[in-house]
Parts: structure tokens; sequence; C-alpha cells
């Protein structure tokens, strides 16, 4: 063999070999990921409900809470989780079928819980436990959980509510309610130990014992008369609440949540509805105001009162030409305001298209109890260019444009995500008074930036997002199941992840008393950063996903909202698999001696990220548990071992045809 043949053979070879080096050098992981320290099983998957049951435009819609948090110590806001109350898993179907077939349809709203051990300690962990099941009279239009959690005078804490908007058609108009349910109110159900003496204490049991058909009779009947429920793991269970005559069961614990209901004035159609605290906002179709606020009846310390106690509403901005064109991804938020008067601070983001343009801003709405008006103050505006390809948009790419934004609210932080600009904007509700003066100056913050990366695959669009308590860590899922972790604050490479959580330690849960009539608002310029803007600490892919890779970080400026490599690109986006992100925090004490010797002294909580699928598997990652893999080949190869399979073969068969032709 001539010494030029070698000489090819082996540059060949050496050209194959470098290029997998490149390739899993660029596809290394650059973040540091999550550790996942729990998955569940799939056999406790919890029963889809039928798709016969289901309307055409049903949504279904997922949170998961604390059933309950650990008392305050020393007036301290510790948001800690208790294990022995366990996880609440609440699914509402905006649209379900009864059995009558001239009825409309209504909402459906399923509550779950499961015991927290297995999270803390070496423990099984148990399947859902349906609490309860209630259909709402009517088609449920919005959901909104308010888990803000303010603090009272008294210095306990606000209840969290969900609030669900839902109508109900007569004649040629409709009416609209609202029903909350409070979390913190879970407890015995009126009249449990009666039906259960009734019904006998083994009914449950006796039910998935007899065959199918007497079995749904069964169990129609007792939940019909005595209101408990059937096993949801059966079939059976979506003829019950499909029965003529049911409203609501409860299940074996016997527990349910406190409900209020409250009508809304007028018969429009509502497009936007948010509760805080005790106060409802919601916008309506063609109204002459761009929206309304009703400050409903609450007890001293929160808890909702029914609607006979009265509710006083107020108007907001008149509609003008510029507020008219609402568009699919307007949204109003109501902010922490303690201006005296009782001012109102109002976040709204607009998005409008104009021509070969999309135009999208977002700025502060307040009142002026002196001046009778609104003062409305931008505080960012961008745009999109679409050219002539606008009218060419797949439905997935005017979806990207159209959707409205994610947004979470916890304590004084507000955090928006924007599909179409793929921005983050913080909102943070803070007080300064100079010194020496007695005067307090009411002050909304406002920061945008841009995820460096938020997906590999092409699919730049997160599906659920959450805040943690503090309003220092924010998490984000996107279609593909990917996590992303941020974080706000400076903080060197040596620190935990929890680090951050202490630069926003009370701050955003304490109020002051504002003396000044009217809220600044604090945004950036163009290029400028600060402790209040977000930074991704933490990534995680499922196994079948590729590393990620980052995408170019460079400075948006209002006038382009994107790098000049990056288009509005979207394709056919898959369905996910997680419903819902939650931020939970544990004490140390509560793990077993293993993991609570491990935590670093001086720590006060233990902070995961907990995700819910659509079928109720839960996933757990430990955000201090971490380290970055030092290894850049193996997992390159172990991962994408087909690949190298044929390039392989490819470089094998140019060496065999050089030796072939020499």
């Amino acid at each position: 063999m001539s010494y030029s043949l070698r000489t090819r053979q082996g540059l060949l070879v050496a050209v194959g070999i470098a290029y997998v080096f490149v390739l899993a050098w660029f596809n290394r992981q650059p973040i540091p990921t999550a550790t996942l320290v729990h998955e569940t099983d799939s056999s406790l998957r919890l029963r889809e409900t039928g798709a016969g049951r289901l309307g055409s435009g049903n949504r279904d819609m997922y949170w998961l809470e604390p059933a309950r948090y650990l008392d305050d110590r020393d007036g301290q806001a510790q948001s800690v989780v208790d294990i022995d109350a366990g996880l609440l898993h609440i699914r509402l179907h905006t649209e379900y079928r009864t059995a009558r077939p001239h009825e409309p349809l209504g909402g459906l709203l399923k509550v779950y819980r499961k015991r927290l051990r297995f999270a803390t300690h070496a423990a099984r962990e148990d399947a859902w436990e349906l609490l309860f099941a209630e259909r709402l009279p009517g088609l449920v239009r919005r959901a909104h959980l308010d888990r803000t959690r303010l603090r009272n005078d008294d210095g306990s804490y606000a209840p969290r509510n969900l609030a669900v908007l839902y109508y109900m058609p007569h004649n040629e108009t409709a009416a609209y309610r609202v029903r909350t349910y409070e979390l913190e109110s879970l407890q015995r159900s009126a009249g449990f130990e009666r039906a259960v003496q009734l019904a006998g204490a083994q009914w449950w049991e006796r039910a998935r014992d007899v065959g199918a058909a007497e079995a749904a009779l069964h169990a129609q009947h007792i939940a019909d008369t005595l209101q408990l429920c059937p096993d949801d793991s059966q079939d059976v269970a979506d003829s019950v609440y499909a029965g003529r005559g049911f409203s609501r069961c409860v299940g074996p614990s016997g527990l349910a949540l406190r409900t209020v209901d409250f009508p809304l004035p007028g018969a429009l159609e509502v497009l936007e509805f948010s509760l805080r605290g005790r106060t409802l906002l919601y916008s309506r179709l063609n109204d002459v105001v761009r929206f309304r606020m009703l400050e409903l009846a609450a007890a001293a310390n929160g808890t909702l009162l029914g609607a006979g106690a009265g509710a006083v509403q107020t108007q907001g901005p008149d509609v003008t030409e510029l507020l008219r064109d609402i568009g699919a991804q307007s949204f109003l938020a109501q902010l922490a305001s303690t201006r005296p008067g009782g001012g109102v601070d109002v976040f709204q983001a607009h998005g409008s298209t104009a021509s070969d343009t999309f135009y999208f801003s977002f700025s502060l709405l307040q009142n002026t109890t002196l001046a009778r008006r609104w003062i409305h103050e931008d505080v960012k505006r961008y745009r999109l260019p679409v050219h002539q390809q606008f009218s060419g948009l797949s439905r997935d790419e005017l979806r990207l444009v159209n959707d409205a934004p994610l947004v979470d609210q916890a304590g004084l932080a507000s955090v928006f995500y924007f599909k179409a600009t793929d921005i983050i904007v913080a909102v943070d509700t803070q007080w300064f008074r100079d010194h020496g003066s007695a005067d307090v100056a009411q002050l909304q913050r406002v920061r945008e930036s841009r995820p460096p990366y938020i997906s590999t695959l092409n699919s730049p669009v997160a599906v659920n997002m959450t805040l943690d308590d503090s309003g220092a860590l924010l998490a984000l899922s996107t279609v593909d199941d990917e996590l992303f972790v941020f974080a706000r604050a400076r903080a060197s490479a040596t620190r935990r992840i929890l680090d951050y959580r202490r630069y926003f330690a009370d701050a955003s849960l304490r109020a002051w008393t504002a003396t000044e009539r009217v809220s600044s608002v604090d945004a950036l310029d163009e290029g400028d950063s600060d402790a209040f803007n977000w930074k991704l600490v933490l990534t995680w892919q499922p196994p079948t996903q590729m590393p990620a890779v980052p995408w170019d970080d460079g400075f948006i400026s209002p006038e382009n909202p994107f790098p000049a490599t990056q288009r509005l690109v979207a394709r056919a986006l898959p369905q996910p698999t997680t419903a819902c992100l939650r931020f939970l925090r544990f004490e140390p004490a509560q793990f077993a001696a293993g993991a609570a010797a491990a935590a670093t002294a001086g720590d006060t909580a233990v902070v995961r990220v907990a995700a819910l699928s659509v079928a109720g598997r839960l996933r757990m990652w430990e955000l201090d548990s971490h380290q970055q893999d030092p290894h850049v080949l193996w997992p390159f190869i172990a991962e994408h071992w087909g690949l190298l399979f044929i390039l392989g073969a490819v470089v094998a068969c140019c060496v065999y045809n050089e030796r072939r032709w020499a």
C-alpha cells in the first residue's frame, strides 16, 4: 500500500472523528441541569374523561397547589408546604355534556389530593384521591387562581381563591356569574357523616364489586340523593357526573372547599377576567369603558362573603379609538396599590396588527381620585415586521401572534411571558421614602428580559409558567416538555440557586401605605440591566431531547425585538404532556436525616419544582443538587448512536473505495 493511499485513508478517518467532536462540542449543555429527584410511576395515572362527554370547544385547565401552608413564624412569610396536608390537583372541564340531550353544556370541576410524604422521605407514593366533584350550571368562559397571599392587618395572609367565570344563556341574553373556591377552607362537607351512615361505611368498596350496569345505577342513585362520589378511576364516574340530578359529590374523606357565587352586572360578553384579593377585574365586548372592577365584600381575614353582602363597582377609562381594537393579544392585570383614596394600578398589554407590522406595547393605567380621571402611561412599545407574508402565515404562526400571554402573580410580583415577542416582563410593586421625609411613594418597577434560549427544536413557545412565592425564581416549560428555571438578583457562580431568594425576602409581601397619589414607573433604557432582570440558571430536557443550543442573547431594541438571525417561524406543535408547574418550599427538618444533613448551614428552605402531567403524573426537580456534566463526547455518542453509525458507514465506504481504486 502506497504512502499516498494511507495518507488519504487516514485523512478521511480523521475528518470523520473531527466532525463528531465538533458536533459534540456545539451540542454540549452550557447551563447546569436540574436534578430530577422524583417521577410518578405510570401505574398511578388518572383516568381520562370520555371524549363523548366533552363539548367540541372544551378546554381543560389544571392547577397544582399546596393544600395548606405551615403556620408563619415570628411574622415572617414562610410559605412552607404542609406535607401532611399534601397537594391539591384541580382539573376543570369548560364544556361537559350531561345526559339530558336538550340541556346546555356546563362546566365540571374536580379536586384531587395526594399526600407528600414521598417527597421528603423514602415512602411509597399514593394515588390521587378524589375529594369532590362539582358541575357548574353554565359554560365556563374564564378561570383565574389568585395566590398572591398578601398580608392582612392582623399579620395573617389572605386566602387563595380560584375564581371560575361561567354564563347561562336565557332567551336572547346571558347571565354571567363567578364562583370562587377558597383553597384554605378545605373541611368536612355538611351532612357527610349522615350520608355515609345511610349508604354504609363500605359503599365505595361495594360499588366496585358489582357489574358495570348495576354499579352505574347504584352510584347514580347514591350521588343524586346523598352526594357521595363514585370511584373516579372507573368509567361509571362519567355517567354519574352527567346524571340528571347531579350537582356535586364528595369522596371518601368527605372534604370540600367553600364556594361563593357572585353575579356580574350586565349581559355583554366578558373578554378578560382576573381576581386579586377581594377585587374582581373584567372587560366586556363593546363596552363603553375599558374595564370594570368589583370590590367584593370580605371579612377581616380576607375571606370573601356572599353576594348578598354587596359589591362596589369601579369603572375604568372610557374606550377611545386607541383602545377600541382590543385584539386577542390584549391583557389586563391588577397590580398591588396602597395609594390613598382607593387608587388602582392596572397593567395593560396591547397587541394589534396594522398593514404588514405587528405592534405590541405595555403600559400602566392608574386612576387619580383628586381629578377623577385615569392616567395612561406607556412603558415600552415593540413592533414585529411581517412584511407581505402575514396573509400567508399558518394557523400555528397566527397563534404565536394572537395567543394571550402567560401570567402569574405571587405577592407583589407579576410576570408576563408574551409568545409572539418572546419577552418576559416582570412588574414589582415597591415603596420608598426619602431620608427624613414622611412621604411614601409607590413605584411600579418594570423589567423586560428575553430568555437566552427557550427551546432546542425550533419551538420557542412556553406553555406553562410559575413564579416562586418570593418573586425571585421563575420556571417555564415548553411544548416539548423542557424545563427552564430563571432567577433574579446578582449572585456569584459559587452561590447556591436559592441564594437568589434572599434579595427578595419578605419585601415582596409587606406593603407600605403610600401617601403620593400617583405611582411612579421605573423602566430601564435600552441596553441596561440590573438585578431585576431574569437570568437563566437551570435547564432540563427529557431523555429523548437533544442538548440545548443557546440562542443569540443580544439585547433586543423596541424597534426590532428579534436578532437578525431569528425569524418568526413556527411549526405544527405537539400536545405537551406537562399541564402545570409549581414551586414547592419545604423545611430541611421535613426531610429524612440524610437530606437534612446535606442542607447548607443557615438554609431556611428547600425549594423544588413540581410538574403535573395531563395524566396526573408528577415530576420533581431539586434546584441545588445539580452539576454540569464534564463529559462532552460520550453523552453525545450515547444519544446519537444512530447518526454516528451512519457516519461511520459512510467513512468506511470512502476508505474502502480509496483502497479499491488505488
